[in-house]
C-alpha cells in the first residue's frame, strides 16, 4: 500500500489591511457565495461568529489570492484546504487582523477553498468581518452541496483532542487538536456528507470528567442546546441544517473516574439527549456508539435501545478491540489518526445498513 504523507507547516500570517488599495474589493462575511456548515450567528453588519469545533465554510474562487479580516476572543486554529488538499494551517487571535487563505494561484482557473475550525470553543470564538480579494477576482457559490448530513454529539474523541500528536505520553496542545482526522470527519467523507460536531472535551451525558459527583452541571445534554459552545445565553433554534443521521458518542467521561453514575442516572441523561434530538429534528435517525471505557456502558445502552423499541434508533457494539491504546494513540492518551480510521471502518457498515446508504470501493481516511 502506498502511503502519501503531507507535511504542512503551521503558518500564522497577520498584517494590517489597506482600505486604500484600489486593486482590491471587500465582500461581506455572510456573502451568498460562501457556504457555512454548522452553528453560527450573523450580525447586523453581516459578520459571522462561531465557536463549535469542526465548523467549516467553503466557496469556489477565481483569482490568485484571497484573505479575510477576523478576530478571536482567545486563539483558534484552522485547516485551509485548497482543491481538496490541506494547504496550510492558520492561527487567529486578538482583534481584527488580516489572514491570507490562499495566494499565488493560477489565474483563470476556478479553485475550491474550504476552511475548518480545528480548535474547540473553549479556546476561542471567531468572528469573520469580511473577505478581501483582487478586483478582477470573484467568489463563486458551491454548485453541488452534499445531499447527506450527519450531526455528531460527543466529547474529546469527537473533537479530535490530540489527534495530531505522536504518542500517548505527549501532552495536549491546542495545535494538536484536529477534527479533520476524527472518525466523524472520516465517516462523513466516506458517505459524501456534510457534518456538524456538537462536542466538547471532558463532557459526558450525565457526568463530566473528574467530577466528584455522579450528576454534573452543564453536560452535553445542556451544551447541545446552545448556538455557541461557550455562550449559555443564546439557545440554538435548530435551523441551520437538518441532519439525516445523528451519531451520539458519549459515556467515556461519565465512566472514566469514580464515582460512576448509576445505570439510572446515566440513562436519564442519555435519554434527555435522545429526546431533544427527536424533538428538534423530525424523522431523524440516531446511532448510539458504545465507547471503549467499560463493559457496563455497552449493556446499559443495549438495554436502553431495546426498551425504546424504536426502529429509528440503534446501538453499535463496543469499540473494545477496534484499536490499540499504544500504537494508535495520539497525544494525551487519546485516539490518534490511525485509531480514528479504525473506528470509522468499524462504524461505517452499521451506518450503511441503518441508513440504506451504499458501501463504496474507496479508502477510508
Amino acid at each position: 500500500m502506498i502511503k502519501t504523507v503531507f507535511v504542512v507547516s503551521l503558518i500564522t500570517i497577520t498584517f494590517s489591511s489597506s482600505a486604500q488599495d484600489v486593486n482590491l474589493k471587500s465582500l461581506p462575511a455572510n456573502s451568498k457565495e460562501i457556504q457555512y456548515i454548522g452553528r453560527y450567528g450573523v450580525s447586523a453588519y453581516d459578520e459571522v461568529t462561531f465557536d463549535w469545533v469542526g465548523i467549516y465554510f467553503s466557496f469556489n474562487f477565481e483569482g490568485d489570492n484571497c484573505r479575510f479580516i477576523a478576530s478571536d476572543t482567545g486563539e483558534s486554529y484552522y485547516n485551509v484546504f485548497l482543491n481538496g488538499k490541506l494547504h496550510k494551517i492558520i492561527h487567529i487571535s486578538g482583534m481584527d487582523s488580516s489572514y491570507v487563505l490562499v495566494d499565488n494561484l493560477q489565474k483563470g482557473k476556478i479553485h475550491h477553498v474550504k476552511v475548518q475550525k480545528r480548535s474547540e470553543g473553549e479556546f476561542g470564538t471567531t468572528t469573520i468581518k469580511k473577505f478581501i480579494i483582487p478586483k478582477a477576482a470573484r467568489l463563486l457559490p458551491i454548485l453541488e452541496p452534499q445531499k447527506r448530513f450527519i450531526e455528531f454529539i460527543g466529547d474529546s474523541h469527537t473533537v479530535g483532542y490530540g489527534t495530531d500528536g505522536n504518542s500517548k505520553e505527549e501532552p495536549f496542545k491546542v495545535e494538536t487538536e484536529n477534527p479533520d482526522k476524527t472518525y466523524a470527519s472520516i465517516i462523513s467523507r466516506y458517505f459524501n456528507a456534510d457534518y456538524a460536531l456538537i462536542a466538547h472535551s471532558g463532557r459526558g451525558a450525565i457526568k463530566n470528567y473528574g467530577d466528584s459527583v455522579t450528576v454534573s452541571a452543564n453536560t452535553m445534554k445542556e451544551k447541545m442546546m446552545y448556538q455557541y459552545n461557550m455562550d449559555t445565553s443564546l439557545m440554538y433554534k435548530f435551523d441551520r441544517y437538518k441532519p439525516d443521521l445523528v451519531i451520539i458518542n458519549l459515556g467515556t467521561n461519565d465512566f472514566s473516574v469514580q464515582p460512576y453514575p448509576s445505570k439510572e442516572e446515566f440513562l436519564c441523561g442519555y435519554d434527555r439527549i435522545v429526546k431533544q434530538i427527536k424533538a428538534n429534528y423530525r424523522g431523524v435517525r440516531i446511532l448510539c456508539m458504545v465507547p471503549k471505557v467499560n463493559k457496563e456502558i455497552g449493556d446499559y445502552l443495549k438495554d436502553y435501545v431495546a426498551e425504546l423499541g424504536d426502529s429509528t434508533i440503534i446501538c453499535t457494539p463496543s469499540l473494545f478491540g477496534v484499536y490499540n491504546d499504544n500504537e494508535d494513540s495520539g497525544a494525551a492518551y487519546h485516539p490518534g489518526f490511525s485509531a480514528n480510521k479504525k473506528i470509522a471502518s468499524f462504524i461505517i457498515p452499521y451506518i450503511a445498513t441503518f441508513m440504506n446508504w451504499q458501501l463504496e470501493q474507496k479508502i477510508i481516511e
